[in-house]
């Protein structure tokens, strides 16, 4: 059962991109769902992100920094940790999302079962300003199998239960590449996929 009006965590990695970092915090405080807490983790950035993040003066931001350069897998995990929301969206530095994303992934929930532990969704891959390809979501219901054969769930689009992390455990820092897949690999032994 989720509650009429859940928080959603958005955690925000990011690392030296100061350019960038700004476009996917305005992208997540223009979402049309509002009850949102957004956790910015630098991971030790050296250029002006400070500056950027604290531009806002918005009360839904968080930005908590590391001391050392850790991995993007670390600063996820800072943010889940120290998240409160019933649901953890996961958005990179460098992606920006489409205004009604996380509303139309809260409703998904709402009708869903309780099995379902993660919504995901399509995304357009874009270079340079041009859209270079739409991704378009096909996997749903109980998707391990199909996690082990490949990654269909894109980087910036799931939408987590909190306590799925309580059976999953965290993003894998010792992963060169590919936490993500190996963390919805994880999250689908114990949950059903929706999209």
């Amino acid at each position: 059962m989720i509650e009429s009006n859940p928080t959603v965590s958005v955690i925000i990695p990011t690392y030296n991109r100061a350019g960038l970092v700004g476009r996917a915090i305005k992208s997540a405080l223009n979402q049309t769902f509002e009850n949102l807490e957004i956790i910015v983790v630098d991971d030790a950035s050296i250029d002006n992100t400070i500056e950027v993040v604290k531009g806002f003066n918005d009360h839904r931001i968080k930005y908590i920094k590391h001391e050392n350069t850790c991995g993007g897998s670390a600063a996820r995990n800072t943010g889940i940790r120290v998240a409160q929301g019933d649901f953890v969206a996961l958005l990179d530095d460098d992606d920006e999302w489409s205004p009604e994303k996380v509303e139309k992934q809260i409703r998904k929930f709402i009708i869903s079962s309780p099995k379902i532990g993660l919504v995901y969704c399509g995304y357009q891959y874009v270079y340079q300003g041009k859209v270079m390809s739409d991704v378009i979501p096909e996997v749903r219901g109980e998707s391990y199998n199909e996690s082990l054969k490949r990654c269909f769930v894109g980087g910036p689009t799931p939408l987590v239960r909190r306590v799925c992390f309580n059976s999953s455990g965290y993003f894998d820092e010792s992963l060169p590449s590919c936490q993500d897949w190996d963390m919805w690999i994880r999250i689908a032994k114990y949950y059903e996929f929706e999209f």
